[in-house]
């Protein structure tokens, strides 16, 4: 307590410099009354609140949060032309010029190196690379840094979680249980994917189509989180539908259709679905009739079961259930079954072939599969997608020449870029890391957050600036081991590792007694796992992640044993000591923490604030410092 009030009394006078300490913005509006979903009323599932976000509101606050971050951070001057780099920014400045929208200037070498190395591997730079790019004059740096950063060990475990947050690998939950073996294997092969960056196609295939023991076989960890208890067997084919129709067709709606045609329900939300009948969706489900499941008893205390995915030669979608999680299904016509069809096509299973592989073969031919994961891409890049939210594809609003009935208008803010992305994504072989060069590289995502002039709300889905983001509690967490020099490690399945990133899950760290952790790694593990969930990361089954702050993540950023415990500049090893002992010079230590810390240097009242600091006594001066730069809108927030 002494080491904070002393902190806070220090940096008092810096309140201009420090206006980010209280990291809670407003991101609302008195004269804005619109709500934070879709509302339908006659639908329990989708009146749930935030079940499917309203576009407009997204929109909304994040043109709000970008401007009020922007207010608070100090930008490095860049006066670089805006020069356009790939077919991305053709489609981008083209409709901006047509429609008279001023795009921000271009970001600063500062800005940028720091961005994207974030988006592509989760970390924050080194002070060395910050500085070797602030001094490389050539002028395809940015191209080759973005070339270094793809394929690196960081950028592995950045996707790695990144797939794990968009697969949904959990270990536990009320209704799924992968258990921690399970988890893991299915982060091994997903980790394995991202390494060998394996045609997303073929990886997509071999989840839909996995089998085998789920602890061995990582891939039948897929259709275990399909498992919907107590409940027919038909309400664990729907919920493995529903995942595969959103997780790689962006169509969550399909969860609606499951119980009920759209017309009469869906009318607000999406044109597509009001005439999509049940029948249509049930017979998506009907790809996943011939699997079963075998559950092993593995250890009784604690209790862990090893689940089996197998296939059966026979069986169909039966029409004959009144409990469960749907609405009762009965015979149609005098039909007792249905049969697999996919839903876009009508196009059903080849004779004698593999229901599951047919679908798999079906939707990654399908151009939809490619759009929907493009935009995902998109989204992650750019904080929007250009189908926003991502889930929620209407496939009857693509087209921006459809004649659409009144009061629809096109889905896409740049239906054009979307399909040239789908194209260049199915060219390139379904390659993941090919989009993200064509993105990172366009000239769109290397704007800045900083913009002159007006800004105004309807600018935000033109992408006329960086939207910024608050970090990922991961992000966050390592960007502290960084900045600090610092380390923790974390014993996970009996697995040593060095960063938050490379967690299996949104639920760790945890030592148990028998991972083979040490009481000083239970303890390090309980400090981290209590900052991490103070930023919202979720447990990605029913509780999201989220970016929203809060007073509770300003306080852990100002008094957590996780951040105080890295500010001694006695520490072995630690930023603060190797710095103190290289710099006795004052400017130079502090240019070097400015960017280590914030991957820049400070500004002229930065710099004379921080010489202040010092005055009395170096070292402490140096450790409130350091604590000052944690604690500012540039090191949490993505701008």
């Amino acid at each position: 307590m002494k080491r904070l009030l002393k902190q806070v009394a220090t940096v008092a006078f810096l309140m201009t410099l420090i206006a980010s300490v209280d990291v809670s913005f407003d991101v609302s509006s008195n004269n804005d009354k619109q709500t934070s979903k879709i509302s339908i009323s006659d639908c329990s599932f989708m009146n749930n609140p935030g079940i499917i976000p309203d576009p407009k509101v997204h929109i909304h606050e994040l043109s709000n949060l970008t401007s009020d971050v922007a207010a608070r951070v100090s930008y490095s001057s860049s006066t670089a032309n805006l020069t356009r780099q790939n077919y991305i920014d053709n489609y981008i400045f083209d409709k901006m010029t047509r429609d008279g929208v001023k795009p921000a200037p271009l970001s600063s070498d500062e800005e940028f190196i720091r961005r994207v190395t974030l988006d592509l591997t989760g970390r924050i730079p080194s002070a060395t690379d910050v500085k070797n790019f602030l001094t490389d004059k050539s002028t395809d740096k940015r191209s080759r840094y973005i070339d270094s950063l793809i394929g690196s060990p960081a950028f592995v475990d950045r996707w790695t979680m990144w797939f794990g947050d968009h697969l949904k690998n959990f270990s536990l939950s009320q209704a799924t249980a992968r258990f921690a073996p399970g988890r893991d294997a299915y982060n091994k092969v997903i980790r394995e994917a991202i390494q060998n960056n394996t045609p997303y196609d073929k990886f997509v295939t071999m989840l839909i189509t996995g089998t085998g023991k789920n602890f061995t076989k990582g891939e039948a960890n897929y259709l275990v989180g399909a498992i919907t208890p107590m409940g027919p067997i038909q309400d664990t084919y729907d919920t493995a539908a529903v995942q595969t129709a959103t997780r790689f067709l962006g169509l969550e709606t399909l969860d609606c259709l499951l119980c009920h045609d759209g017309a009469g329900h869906l009318e607000s939300l999406n044109l597509w679905a009001t005439q999509a009948k049940r029948t249509e969706a049930q017979r998506m489900s009907a790809f996943f009739s011939r699997i079963y499941f075998r559950k092993t008893l593995v250890s009784d205390r604690p209790r862990i079961l090893e689940t089996e995915v197998l296939e059966a030669p026979q069986g169909e979608y039966y029409l004959n259930t009144t409990a469960g999680n749907r609405t009762p299904r009965e015979p149609i016509n005098g039909a007792t079954f249905l049969t697999p069809a996919y839903i876009f096509t009508g196009e059903t299973p080849k004779q004698g072939e593999n229901y599951r592989a047919a679908l798999a073969r079906m939707l990654t031919k399908d151009r939809q599969f490619a759009r929907a994961t493009v935009n995902y891409l998109w989204a992650h890049f750019f904080g929007l997608g250009i189908v926003d939210p991502p889930t929620n594809f209407d496939p009857a609003r693509l087209d921006p020449k459809a004649q659409l009935p009144a009061g629809w208008g096109a889905q896409p803010s740049h239906p054009e870029l979307l399909e040239a992305l789908a194209d260049d994504f199915i060219a390139s072989g379904y390659d993941l890391r090919h989009i993200m060069k064509v993105i990172t590289k366009s000239t769109t995502y290397q704007l800045s957050s900083r913009y002159d002039g007006e800004w105004k709300e309807e600018y935000t889905p033109y992408f006329a600036r960086k939207l910024v983001r608050r970090l990922d509690a991961e992000e966050i967490h390592d960007a502290i081991l960084i900045a600090t020099g610092v380390p923790v490690t974390y014993v996970v399945g009996g697995t040593q590792i060095q960063y938050a990133m490379q967690l299996p899950d949104t639920v760790e760290p945890l030592v148990s007694r028998n991972s083979g952790g040490s009481q000083q790694q239970n303890q390090a593990a309980n400090i981290g796992r209590a900052f991490l969930d103070t930023f919202d990361r979720g447990n990605r089954d029913n509780i999201p992640r989220l970016r929203t702050p809060s007073i509770a993540q300003t306080l852990a950023l100002m008094n957590s044993q996780f951040v105080s415990s890295r500010l001694s500049a006695q520490t072995n090893g630690s930023t603060l000591q190797k710095l103190l002992a290289a710099h006795k010079d004052d400017t130079e230590f502090i240019n070097e923490l400015f960017l280590t810390v914030l991957s820049r240097k400070p500004s002229t009242s930065e710099l004379e604030q921080a010489r202040g600091m010092l005055a009395k006594n170096r070292t402490s001066g140096a450790e409130d410092l350091l604590w000052v730069l944690l604690n500012k809108i540039d090191f949490i927030y993505n701008y």
